[in-house]
């Protein structure tokens, strides 16, 4: 007997022309990002910075965003979906951007962690372990697997033994598509199983309060024999650095 599709299933498959709108929709936000981090200084405040991603979309002809952008300054990063308040940037301080736009109905979504001006131990070695929990859940996708909570459990483990549990209090990621969250989902408990042709995000992130959080986001589409990588950006420690 032939399965039947429920619509989330049939939604989560993206034809050509669906992923052509998040990929462009994400290398927009790409120039944003590229404008956004060259628009940063000492003492500017989240509220001007997010004013000034809403302002950079609109001249690229985009009036609907993923989502309100978030900007993080500081301690501020610790929190998973901090509000721009008038907190100033300050030299060593960590910087995180999660936003996205729309074309065509069709989102994007990405985030960025920084450091301004200079980064301590402590801060470069979560980025790091940030990047490799990424790196792990990659790896299985790359290796074929397809069960989200096994994927999940990849990067939350090797998270969790390094900074204690509760440090990554959100799933993995999620699918994107009309709607930025999407089925299927990578959470500890997921039942789910990823079709070929989604798109997934993946953003491992440690958050630790009165000090900051690190969380880096990339969109991938599940391919036949891996995955594709829709993100254009770069994410070494290196990159991150501000100077």
């Amino acid at each position: 007997m032939k399965k039947i599709k429920l619509i989330h299933e049939v939604r989560a498959v993206k034809s050509k022309k669906e992923l052509a709108n998040i990929i462009k929709a994400q290398r927009i936000s790409e120039k944003a990002l590229r404008y956004t981090v060259a628009k940063l200084r000492t003492g500017i405040t989240e509220l001007e910075i997010a004013d000034f991603i809403k302002k950079t979309y609109l001249s690229h002809g985009v009036n609907v965003l993923s989502f309100p952008p978030i900007v993080a300054f500081g301690k501020n990063t610790a929190n998973v979906h901090h509000e721009p308040g008038r907190n100033k940037l300050k030299r060593g301080d960590i910087i995180m951007f999660d936003f996205g736009c729309t074309v065509n109905h069709y989102c994007s979504d990405m985030t960025r962690t920084y450091f301004w001006g200079a980064a301590s131990k402590k801060q470069k070695k979560i980025y790091e372990s940030v990047l490799l929990a990424m790196e792990l859940a990659i790896g299985k996708i790359r290796k074929g697997e397809r069960r989200a909570k096994i994927i999940d459990k990849s990067a939350r483990s090797f998270l969790n033994k390094k900074f204690g549990q509760k440090k990554f209090p959100h799933g993995l990621g999620h699918g994107v598509g009309t709607v930025i969250h999407e089925w299927p989902n990578f959470k500890p408990k997921s039942e789910d199983v990823l079709p070929v042709g989604c798109v997934m995000t993946i953003e491992p992130g440690i958050y630790l309060k009165g000090f900051g959080g690190v969380r880096i986001e990339d969109m991938v589409l599940i391919t036949q024999k891996g995955y594709k990588n829709l993100t254009n950006v770069s994410k070494d420690l290196k990159s991150a650095i501000l100077k």
